[in-house]
């Protein structure tokens, strides 16, 4: 990705399955919290899931992603990370082999 140019969907995915959940230690990409990536001109946006609704470590999950948004944005673009407390997180929702590991 040029850092000059605009990311796409793929980049910010790639980017955000380096960050791992502070409690579970799996990337959140494979964990399917993602819910949301939305990219207009110079601002990002992305909606996680937490695994659970008293998740103690939300602080930590947000800084983690922010920053591996920004990694691949341009300078100046403004980066927003959000969690969506309303959708409940699902096992469905992991990658297949994720579930696989854990044996779900």
């Amino acid at each position: 990705m040029n850092p000059d140019t605009e990311p796409t969907d793929d980049d910010i995915r790639h980017a955000l399955r380096d960050v791992l959940d502070p409690e579970v230690g799996e990337s959140i990409v494979d964990l399917g919290l993602v819910h949301a990536v939305e990219i207009d001109a110079r601002r990002v946006r992305v909606v996680l899931i937490p695994t659970s609704a008293t998740c103690p470590m939300s602080e930590v999950l947000l800084e983690d992603a922010t920053d591996a948004v920004r990694r691949v944005c341009p300078v100046g673009t403004a980066v927003e990370v959000e969690l969506d407390w309303d959708t409940p997180w699902e096992p469905h929702r992991m990658s297949p082999e994720l579930r696989l590991r854990f044996g779900w």
